[in-house]
Formats: C-alpha cells, sequence, structure tokens
C-alpha cells in the first residue's frame, strides 16, 4: 500500500472535472495521509469528498493537508495514530477556465413549406461555450454518475434540453415573422438570442456560467430529390420576383417621363387622324379637312400661328441652355412639341426627332 505525497492534476482543457481515485481494481492501490502536498492550478479548485458529502474546497495554490485546513474531514475520520495514518477520501479536481467551442447539432425535423404545401427536413449547429461558476452545485449534480467529466459529456447531458429549446425558438420565430423553412437562415441571430437566455437559466441551476451560444447555421436537408425540386422551384419563383420588384422600382422612379411618353403614343395617333389623308373624292380627309369644309382653316391657322411664336423663342431657349436643363424642363418642352404634333404644325418624322433629342438630354 502507497502512501501518496503529491497531489495534484495536470489535464487537457476539455476536462471539466478529474476525480482522484484512491482505489483501483477494487484494492487499495495509494492513499492520502496529513502531511500530503495538494497542488492546485491558477485555473482549478479541489474538492474533497466523503460518503458522498462534499466537505472541504482548496482555491489554487499549494496546501499540506492537515486537521485544520481539513476541519469537516477530520471530523469525519477521526484523529487516530496522531493525526497521521493514512485515510480514504475522494477528491475532485474542477477546471474553472472557460471550456471552448463545444459543437452541438439539431436532428432534422420537418416544418410545412406554405406556398408548396410539403414537410421540409431542418436542421440546425451551433456551438457554445461553459465555466464552471459554482463547483460545489455543479459536483452536486455529477457525483455517483461518472468519474470524468468532459465537455463531450456536458453536451450529451444537455443535449436533449438544447435541442427541445432551439426547435421551439425556430418554430416560435419562423410563425412570428411568417417565414418559409426555405427562408429560416434570416432568422439565425433571432433564435440564438432567444435560446441563449434559456440555455443560460438552466446552465446556472447547475453552476454553469454560459460564456457563450452560437447558432451557425439553420440549413435545409435537400439530400431528398424531392425536397431538392422544391428547393429550385422555391429560388426561381423568388428570381421571378425580384426581376418584377426592380422592374416597378424602375418605373415608379421615371414615373413622369413614362406618362409623357405614353402621351406622346396617344397623340401621334391622333395626328393620322387629325391630319387624315386625301379623301375618296379627291379631297382633304379627317378632321382637318373637315373643318377646311366649314370654313375654320383659316382661325385654325391663326390659332397655329400664335402657338409658333409662343412655343418656338422657348424651344430656342431650351436648346441653347440644353447643358442646364432639368427635367421637369425637358418634360415641359414635350408637352408643348406634342401639342404641335396634335395640331400637324410638326410632323410625325420631326416630332420624333425632337422628342429623342430631349429625352436624350435627361
Amino acid at each position: 500500500m502507497a502512501i501518496i505525497n503529491v497531489l495534484k492534476y495536470d489535464g487537457p482543457n476539455n476536462v471539466l472535472v478529474w476525480k482522484w481515485r484512491p482505489e483501483k481494481d477494487g484494492k487499495r492501490a495509494e492513499e492520502l495521509r496529513y502531511g500530503t502536498q495538494l497542488v492546485v492550478n491558477q485555473t482549478q479548485q479541489a474538492v474533497f469528498v466523503k460518503g458522498g458529502q462534499i466537505t472541504d474546497i482548496f482555491e489554487p495554490g499549494t496546501h499540506t493537508l492537515s486537521p485544520q485546513n481539513l476541519p469537516i474531514l477530520s471530523n469525519l475520520i477521526g484523529l487516530a495514530f496522531g493525526g497521521n495514518s493514512p485515510f480514504k477520501a475522494e477528491v475532485y479536481f474542477v477546471n474553472r477556465a472557460v471550456a471552448m467551442d463545444t459543437k452541438f447539432g439539431l436532428v432534422p425535423f420537418n416544418m410545412i413549406e406554405p406556398n408548396f404545401k410539403v414537410p421540409i427536413p431542418i436542421g440546425s449547429r451551433g456551438s457554445f461555450a461553459v465555466r464552471i461558476e459554482n463547483a460545489r452545485d455543479f459536483l452536486l449534480s455529477i457525483i455517483g454518475t461518472v468519474a470524468d467529466f468532459e465537455t463531450d459529456t456536458l453536451r450529451e447531458f444537455f443535449r436533449s434540453f438544447i435541442t427541445e429549446h432551439i426547435k421551439t425558438a425556430i418554430v416560435r420565430i419562423a410563425r412570428e415573422q411568417n417565414l418559409s423553412p426555405l427562408e429560416l437562415e434570416a432568422i439565425v441571430t433571432d433564435v440564438s438570442e432567444a435560446v441563449r437566455c434559456i440555455i443560460s437559466e438552466k446552465f446556472a441551476q447547475y453552476g454553469l456560467h454560459l460564456a457563450m451560444f452560437n447558432i451557425e447555421a439553420i440549413p435545409i436537408v435537400d439530400e431528398n430529390e424531392r425536397v431538392h425540386k422544391i428547393v429550385e422551384d422555391y429560388q426561381r419563383l423568388m428570381s421571378q420576383d425580384m426581376e418584377e420588384r426592380l422592374r416597378l422600382k424602375r418605373r415608379a422612379e421615371n414615373l413622369d417621363i413614362y406618362k409623357v411618353e405614353r402621351t406622346f403614343d396617344t397623340t401621334e395617333a391622333a395626328a393620322s387622324n387629325i391630319g387624315g389623308g386625301v379623301g375618296g373624292d379627291g379631297g382633304t380627309g379627317g378632321i382637318l379637312g373637315t373643318m377646311v369644309g366649314i370654313g375654320m382653316a383659316q382661325p385654325l391657322a391663326n390659332t397655329m400661328a400664335n402657338m409658333i411664336g409662343n412655343i418656338t423663342p422657348n424651344v430656342q431657349q431650351q436648346q441653347q441652355s440644353s447643358a442646364t436643363m432639368s427635367k421637369d424642363d425637358v418634360i415641359k418642352l414635350l408637352k408643348e412639341l406634342g401639342d404641335l404634333n396634335v395640331a400637324g404644325v410638326l410632323n410625325d418624322e420631326e416630332f420624333s426627332e425632337k422628342k429623342k433629342e430631349l429625352l436624350s438630354r435627361i
């Protein structure tokens, strides 16, 4: 039977709790005694347990075990043999450093796609980091269940709790924001924040501090050919919808120009009826011919002369200052030229040429 003189633990950071075992294969291999040196590293605590009861806790430093610094344990085992006798106790080294990047994944579950009315499998993945805040609370939760408690053990311990609340948050937030299962990447941050608060409260009950919780993605599982086809159709519809939105946006931004162009299309058609052509009897046809026939040609000519007298200087002035013309000036001038075209003062070719020239200046 060996008596241990120095008790310490130097292990990897992913080990949250390491248990020193005084027995091996049912036989006592080594025991503690008063006078043993206990070395507790900077990020550790050493916890002594007797009969399932936490007795004494040591902070970082080098400690010589004695009845004075093991008061509770000493009362339990007595002071036989002058206080130098070996004694049996369990010692747990608790890692107080932050255990980083513990991965987790969500077992895929189905959500109904509202457009296609079919179930779409959804997954999720992420990571979290924890630190043991209260060694007593943490050990009381796991003593008697495992010897060494690693981050993988922690993940398995809380797996069902984490996945349940992630799934609930995804479904709730997607419903609130009226999102398709194919749009869930947009709520990754929202789900992370919602679940982080719940997970943090649960971990605190076990003496754990949640230093970080992050959901990296909420992807669909499109390995199935049917699901893959739905994803392709959805992306195609979204692309067409985006193109239509952009087209309407451009139309709205240039609404005044669009209205003028539509007016020109109408006035060009009206001009052909006003000017008319040669009638079947050799006379002038259309509205203009009719006006000549009833003696209105001369008043019309006088009116046109006045319009030309008023508009021509404006046209010349606009042409001279075309470098500084605004969109409103161009639209106003186009309307005036359109009136001339309707009246037959400008023919279609002249009007189209002027319209093209002015529109190019906007």
